[in-house]
């Protein structure tokens, strides 16, 4: 099978797929009931546009939306957004707008309560006040601001966790640059440290930030300043926008029926789905080049 076929047809859930992203890295079960959200979704954007899995590319100010895109989240969510950061910080302003529901409260406590590891690690019984999980090998040295990082190690006794998808290379430098009794081990579950650490150190592409704020602890970002845009960055700017994160505003994001966070829970994920597109339906869209059908197997 070429190569293009296999990027051709990268979904959720997809071991061909998930082989070339994570390795012999294995993901958890527990991701798995993602598929029925996964199996709601479109095969197309609206006005024929590509919906692609766990890419993010960015036309910015752009008043046209040219592309959607979706990743699994916290393997609880399907997270759709709109290839545009424009776009996407509206949409997540509008939702600040609205009123707490029922079932945001119930899904803010799910995060809180019951979030699991992505990938199959290690149980460890390990405790640390303060822990800076670290972004994966591909975008490491691009997003992580290193200064941050050495300063809180040495002034705070932060300690790192490596991303479970972080190339031998790159563990040979984390030891070299910040000492090798900084250093979590990589396949350690994140989860579990992070239930019991009190400080969470993270970058914009993570989603142990998320949970660390649904469970009242202290957030730091460890990002560059100006880079690209990540995963959660739009989440976290508008969580962060006076300079602290309001924890209602994380439950009125769960709480909008049309933000594109779509719970594995959820009463409606449908309606929840075809809120999100339908919000975008007046604006100005171009079919793209090359397009795509997303493969959301069988229902």
């Amino acid at each position: 099978m070429p190569l293009e076929t296999l990027a051709f047809n990268d979904v959720l859930n997809n071991d061909i797929a998930h082989f070339f992203k994570s390795g012999n890295i294995r993901r958890s079960d527990e991701n798995n009931q993602l598929n029925k959200i996964h199996h709601l979704l479109p095969k197309k954007g609206n006005y024929g546009t590509n919906l692609e899995y766990d890419i993010w590319y960015d036309f910015k100010n752009d008043p046209k939306i040219r592309g959607y895109v979706y990743t699994d989240v916290m393997t609880k969510f399907v997270y759709l957004k709109p290839a545009s950061s424009m776009y996407s910080v509206k949409l997540l302003k509008e939702c600040l707008k609205g009123k707490i529901t029922e079932e945001g409260e119930k899904i803010f406590e799910d995060i809180s309560q019951n979030n699991k590891d992505k990938y199959k690690l290690r149980n460890t019984i390990d405790e640390h006040p303060y822990v800076i999980f670290l972004p994966g090998t591909n975008i490491l040295n691009e997003i992580t601001d290193d200064v941050k990082i050495e300063k809180a190690i040495k002034s705070d006794g932060a300690k790192l966790k490596p991303h479970p998808l972080t190339a031998p290379f790159i563990m040979s430098f984390l030891r070299a640059k910040y000492g090798k009794n900084t250093l979590i081990h990589k396949n350690v579950s994140g989860h579990e440290l992070l239930n019991r650490t009190e400080v969470v150190g993270c970058c914009s592409n993570s989603e142990m930030g998320l949970i660390g704020l649904a469970q009242g602890k202290r957030v730091k970002l460890f990002d560059k300043n100006k880079i690209k845009a990540k995963t959660y960055t739009h989440i976290y700017e508008v969580l962060f926008q006076d300079g602290y994160p309001v924890i209602n505003d994380l439950k009125r994001l769960l709480s909008a029926d049309y933000s594109g966070l779509i719970h594995h829970s959820t009463k409606n994920p449908k309606e929840r789905i075809d809120n999100f597109f339908k919000y975008f339906k007046k604006i100005q869209h171009v079919k793209p080049i090359k397009p795509k059908t997303l493969n959301t197997g069988s229902k």
